[in-house]
């Protein structure tokens, strides 16, 4: 039996989280999640190119930050993080490669499953679909200025939601260009904006907020919102 050779990460998190990932990232599409027994591997062609466990650590930063917010921002699920490095030999053992652990986990309840939409012929197993996210993965390996919002969006602070705005406009041409595409109301972009502007600055100074600041959560569902567009649009969506 052959079997296909390469890099993984272990993939650590709540369990309804790691589910919702072997879910939505499934082969022969990529990147997907191998999953063994209750042990979850994510698995990329970008990490079999790469020359040395080093190599898959550094580029794994990157991906687990962007697949994290892809699927807050389409499923709901929390961040999961990797800790080890997994090399796919031919004989199908595998050599583990220990690291501390990168990035968080937050404790979540199950809010509700997620589903998949899989297309269906009578009298046959369902065909596997590319997810969403998995296309969002492609997208952004040409498209920097979304993979960065994707970044961005992960990292959840007041800073970053308005970098991720700054990449949105520097996409699609400028502040005026994202207001004109119609995605959220002008307005809303506004004050998330301001209101970003006037966190990310020291209290006191020029920049004010708003007479009626969003919250951070409201903020960044709303630049979720925005994320989806412009990856719908780079697809061919809208």
């Amino acid at each position: 039996m052959a079997h296909k050779v390469g890099w993984g990460v272990h993939l650590i998190g709540h369990s309804f989280d790691l589910a919702d990932w072997a879910d939505a990232l499934q082969v022969p599409f990529d990147p997907w999640v191998d999953q063994k027994d209750d042990e979850y591997f994510l698995r990329t062609g970008q990490f079999d190119a790469l020359a040395n466990a080093d190599e898959v650590r550094g580029r794994a930063v990157a991906i687990v930050e962007q697949l994290n917010a892809a699927m807050e921002i389409k499923f709901g699920s929390r961040p999961v993080r990797f800790e080890g490095v997994v090399e796919y030999r031919a004989d199908g053992t595998r050599g583990i490669h220990m690291s501390v652990a990168v990035g968080s986990v937050e404790a979540r309840r199950r809010a509700g499953a997620i589903g998949i939409a899989i297309a269906e012929q009578e009298g046959s197993a369902p065909l596997p679909k590319e997810s969403h996210v998995q296309q969002w993965v492609a997208i952004s390996e040409d498209h920097d200025l979304l993979a960065d919002a994707l970044i961005y969006f992960n990292r959840a602070e007041w800073f970053d939601v308005y970098k991720a705005i700054e990449c949105l406009e520097d996409w699609v041409g400028g502040e005026d260009a994202l207001r004109a595409k119609g995605w959220v109301a002008a307005s809303d972009i506004k004050r998330v904006k301001r209101t970003a502007n006037s966190y990310r600055h020291r209290q006191g100074g020029k920049h004010t907020p708003p007479l009626d600041p969003i919250s951070l959560a409201d903020a960044r569902r709303l630049l979720g919102n925005l994320i989806a567009k412009a990856f719908g649009t780079a697809k061919g969506e809208a």
